[in-house]
């Protein structure tokens, strides 16, 4: 039984008797009297009767609505005969308005309700008022919802809970209007989709319509008669498009919000395959520009989903079509503010597709087109947050890409142009929290390719205190999911600094927080991807503190949990590329000397197929080629007494993988560089390179071992600290 069946435990709930409570202020009876006859009359279309719903076969009237009511005095309980029929009634529709969001016997109209029957049979009508109006200062007179409604009950009853975003009928003459209105509600009481009821009203008019039409013979008059209503007929299905569009976007957009938090990817996926099947049945020639520009954004948002579910080809081959809708729109008209906006999404979208591909080339053009666009935007209305905003997220897009194609200083410059706007904005905004988290992230990537660490682990530090304060805590699993890339990031920066008691503690939550994760949804590949991760930063921490055991068996967990990404790139050369070639190197660093035939054989075949994947515009490429680049010296040292030209060979390939980025101060790269250049005899080149080293604050183990080769090689004594194995 689902929680919105399941009445609270105690006294008998009677079995339905009304279809509906209709909770109202007395300034809107009028509209309460009105919505009670439109549902009590309404004929429900024969072919819909007896169809089974998950609220029971479809009834061919609804059973009588419970309206009329005494009002109650200040402090009484509800009178009985209301509370009965509270009991007794299926739904509560609750009619709201200022009137009714200020009406105390509302509110415990829909507590009492909630309370008999749950929080899922409550449906809201909005008659007048703005909803959520209560959040922006100066407007909480004008907020229409009650507070039960925008909060779901506490166990002990009251309406001090989670926040709720109730969806609702809006009758307004700028939402649904009041026929459509009562439609929603009574689609949503009998289990049937909206549009089976539109279709049986236009089904409807044009019945009528052809009846006039065949006694046209009466004369002009009814011609002229007949052309008004052909006319309106036009018009009423043009609306009943943009309503079902309007619908359709509402699925792909807030339904998507409301279940990509929680990780409902397979509901997600079903959207978008309906929203597919709809579309593919219009004709693009012959769509308005309002209709095309709904069926631009909805392909934004099936791509957006197909991207979730791991399907890149399937989310480019979306975004390409929105793309050539908007393009088309905004060159028709160059003055309108939303059809550059739109274009800008689409820019936007197919950029960030190709950054998936790793392919940085063709993403900064598609960002840098984004970013005209969107300044563009900001100059044509100063006042709108939103189109503001589009400036700062083309800013840390084009920031990521400078960053990911080894420009640091470049990217510095546009990220710290993007969390000037972010944080402007924040104050009216506060989902640009997350946004302004992610711009942290990759500031402290760049600060990181300078050998600033300190700055990076504060960025980053930043970057978590935002994901933590993000709404809705442990239950958003995008904030979670944030929580744990910062918290694994943290723990390298901390071990990169030498502090391996605080490495160790930041990866050790970073992982908890990714296997619960995993435990929730097993199928998510990005949760399962993180998981990895956060897994082998615990290996990396144990094999720096001495502990090979707990070394060898997170490696094993590590290896079982990459296997269901064998084959899958949910977000391109990472897993393939970073996570295999570490776990190839720690394994090394464990290996028994019966192990090692085998691990030359994965070595030699992981570099085989990793050069084909990393090219000169892949982004993120430092990290993917140190990741070889080790794979390479290990590959040499594992051959170096059985075949020591091959292993000459193997650290001249690490040489050539990292001598690009010989520029940065990223001591990963130069760690691994100089370490290579020693073992190939040139001891003056690494020494120049670990000089350059010290001036930083990198004090990994790995540089630790750098520094005690040196002066072996010097003939000196070693330096003092924990060596890697």
């Amino acid at each position: 039984m689902s929680a919105e069946d399941s009445p609270t435990a105690g006294s008998p709930v009677p079995a339905p008797r009304y279809g509906a409570f209709i909770s109202y202020s007395h300034h809107d009876k009028v509209v309460a009297r009105r919505l009670q006859r439109q549902l009590e009359t309404y004929r429900i279309p024969r072919r819909l009767i007896g169809r089974a719903t998950p609220h029971g076969p479809v009834p061919a009237r609804l059973p009588p609505l419970f309206r009329d009511r005494d009002e109650l005095n200040a402090g009484a309980d509800l009178k009985a005969s209301v509370q009965d029929a509270l009991a007794a009634s299926r739904w509560l529709i609750v009619v709201c308005s200022p009137d009714a969001a200020r009406s105390p016997w509302v509110n415990r109209e829909i507590i009492e309700f909630k309370r008999l029957h749950g929080e899922g049979r409550v449906l809201a009508l909005i008659a007048r008022g703005e909803p959520f109006a209560s959040n922006t200062p100066g407007r909480e007179a004008s907020e229409c919802f009650p507070p039960a409604l925008r909060f779901a009950l506490t166990p002990d009853g009251r309406a001090e809970g989670e926040p709720l975003e109730p969806i609702a009928a809006d009758q307004r003459a700028e939402g649904d209007g009041p026929r459509r209105a009562a439609l929603k509600l009574l689609a949503g009481m009998i289990g049937v989709g909206f549009d089976d009821l539109v279709q049986r009203d236009t089904q409807r008019r044009l019945r009528w319509l052809a009846a006039i039409t065949a006694a046209s013979a009466v004369g002009v008059v009814v011609f002229a008669l007949l052309a008004v209503l052909a006319v309106r007929a036009r018009n009423e299905a043009q609306h009943q498009r943009a309503q079902a569009e309007g619908l359709i976007e509402f699925m792909l957009g807030d339904l998507r919000k409301k279940l990509e938090p929680v990780g409902r990817l397979e509901v997600l996926d079903s959207v978008g395959e309906k929203a597919l099947a709809y579309y593919g049945a219009q004709e693009a020639d012959r769509l308005d520009p309002t209709a095309l520009g709904h069926r631009s954004r909805a392909m934004h948002l099936i791509g957006e989903i197909r991207d979730l579910r791991g399907n890149p080809a399937e989310a480019q081959a979306a975004f390409e079509q929105a793309a050539a809708t908007t393009r088309r729109l905004a060159d028709q008209f160059p003055h309108d503010g939303q059809r550059i906006f739109d274009h800008a999404q689409s820019m936007f979208w197919v950029g960030y597709a190709a950054w998936k591909r790793a392919d940085g080339k063709t993403a900064e053009a598609n960002f840098r087109s984004y970013l005209e666009l969107s300044e563009r935007l900001a100059k044509l209305d100063p006042s709108n947050v939103d189109w503001q905003a589009e400036q700062a997220f083309a800013f840390v897009n084009l920031g990521a890409v400078q960053l990911g194609t080894e420009r640091p200083a470049e990217a510095i410059a546009s990220l710290e142009a993007a969390g000037a706007v972010l944080k402007r904005l924040l104050p009216q905004r506060a989902e640009l929290g997350f946004e302004l988290a992610q711009n942290h992230g990759f500031l402290s990537s760049a600060h990181e390719q300078l050998g600033q660490y300190e700055l990076a682990l504060k960025d980053t530090q930043q970057q978590l205190a935002l994901f933590r304060a993000m709404p809705g805590g442990a239950k958003n699993k995008v904030a979670q999911r944030g929580v744990v890339s910062a918290l694994n990031t943290i723990s390298r920066h901390q071990l990169d600094m030498g502090d391996l008691a605080a490495a160790q503690a930041s990866g050790r939550e970073s992982l908890a927080i990714a296997e619960r994760l995993v435990e929730e949804d097993p199928t998510n590949l990005f949760w399962r991807g993180d998981a990895c991760f956060a897994r082998l930063r615990m290996v990396e921490v144990d094999i720096a503190l001495g502990r090979a055991a707990d070394a060898a068996a997170g490696l094993a967990a590590t290896a079982e949990c990459a296997k269901p990404l064998d084959g899958v790139s949910p977000a391109s050369p990472r897993y393939s590329v970073d996570l295999k070639g570490r776990s190839l190197v720690y394994s090394a660093m464990l290996a028994s000397l019966a192990d090692r035939p085998a691990l030359v054989s994965q070595l030699a075949a992981y570099l085989a197929l990793s050069s084909s994947v990393v090219a000169k515009d892949t982004l993120g490429r430092v990290n993917l080629s140190v990741a070889m680049a080790n794979a390479a010296e290990t590959l040499g040292s594992l051959q170096a007494d059985d075949d020591p030209a091959a292993a000459r060979q193997a650290w001249a390939r690490s040489t050539d993988l990292l001598q690009p980025f010989a520029g940065l101060n990223d001591g990963s790269v130069l760690t691994t560089l100089a370490r290579v250049r020693l073992r190939l005899g040139d001891r003056e080149s690494a020494q120049q390179l670990a000089d350059r080293i010290q001036l930083t604050s990198y004090r990994h183990p790995a540089y630790l071992d750098l520094v005690n080769q040196l002066r072996a090689a010097r003939g000196g004594n070693s330096a003092k600290g924990k060596k890697t194995p």
